[in-house]
């Protein structure tokens, strides 16, 4: 079982951030005064604004467009300071050109209540991991919690950044306990090499395959120690496991400690989802939503096509079915 930080504790901690981070555009604020530069005397006036009560959103918003991104991530900090008020300006900057504007209002959302989902959900889908990362922050932080964050946390938790998807599966974590976690058998595989490529369009994760003439292999290595060294290309695992009956939980996902260096994964002949980012992902941990195609208390098909382009290949970590249920109703 996993022990959830509390709401207030997450909440606390955004919060003490996005204090920091105005603190300091503020001393460096009173140092900008006498220089200069036009940007930094538009920035030390704007935080000066702020700190004497009399900037309006309306004025830190029109700072949105400034040239300078100083002065546009001055703006966002003096924004933070009014929550939910100012969502729509922080939706105006989750839009901004330069990241950091991005990324600081996406954490300044986390203290705005379930009415910033919605600036989340673009700020999820960012092409700067940095953003996506400071989005998943603050979904951790907004309270009260919802059916909506945890959904986008759960997206989070396929990333193709390492970072956004550790950040993504803690918070997931915090929602749910942890049932049971079932490890897939390391023997008993059934494999085939796929020089050609013609595995999918021939069919070879349905159900009712006749995988009998299939070699046999073992996860939790390389194909290369299990009499393939040296092969480059795709290949084949099959095996059918039986599940108990369910424990309760209402999500199951299928977490891979590490496949070199893609994956494409079938359940019971279903299409369960793909990591696929390059060369980089041989080590890179994934996990695929299976919630709908396992049977229980039944026999289950699995099947995973892994593809390696250089050096070891396969499925060379363990392969674990987790259950969970969420700690309490989401709203």
């Amino acid at each position: 079982m996993i022990c959830p930080l509390h709401p207030h504790h997450r909440l606390r901690e955004v919060s003490s951030l996005l204090g920091l981070l105005f603190l300091l555009a503020t001393v460096a604020a009173h140092r900008a005064v006498a220089e200069p530069n036009n940007a930094a005397r538009r920035r030390a006036a704007l935080l000066s604004a702020q700190a004497s009560g009399s900037l309006t959103r309306e004025r830190a918003a029109n700072a949105l467009t400034d040239s300078d991104p100083l002065v546009r991530r001055a703006a966002v900090a003096c924004l933070a300071q009014h929550g939910k008020d100012a969502i729509p300006q922080l939706l105006q900057a989750i839009a901004n050109t330069d990241p950091l504007v991005r990324r600081n209002a996406a954490l300044s959302l986390g203290a705005c209540g379930p009415d910033a989902l919605d600036a989340l959900k673009r700020a999820g889908r960012d092409a700067e991991p940095l953003v996506r990362h400071g989005a998943v922050l603050a979904l951790m932080a907004l309270e009260p919690r919802s059916i909506g964050a945890f959904n986008l946390l759960r997206r989070a938790t396929e990333d193709g950044d390492n970072t956004v998807q550790q950040a993504a599966s803690l918070a997931v974590a915090q929602y749910t306990e942890v049932l049971e976690g079932i490890r897939l058998p390391r023997e008993g595989w059934k494999f085939k090499l796929d020089p050609g490529g013609v595995g999918e369009k021939s069919g070879w994760f349905g159900v009712d395959i006749d995988d009998s003439g299939w070699g046999d292999i073992q996860i939790e290595k390389a194909w290369g120690e299990c009499g393939h060294k040296g092969y480059i290309g795709n290949g084949w695992y099959r095996r059918t496991v039986t599940l108990p009956k369910n424990p309760g939980g209402r999500h199951a996902i299928l977490l891979f400690g590490g496949v070199d260096e893609s994956a494409w994964v079938w359940v019971n002949g279903q299409f369960a989802g793909s990591h696929d980012i390059g060369p980089t992902g041989w080590d890179k941990p994934f996990r695929l939503d299976v919630s709908k195609l396992l049977k229980w208390q039944d026999k289950n098909q699995i099947t995973i096509r892994a593809m390696n382009t250089a050096h070891a290949g396969g499925v060379w970590r363990p392969v674990t079915i987790v259950v969970s249920a969420p700690l309490e109703d989401e709203q």
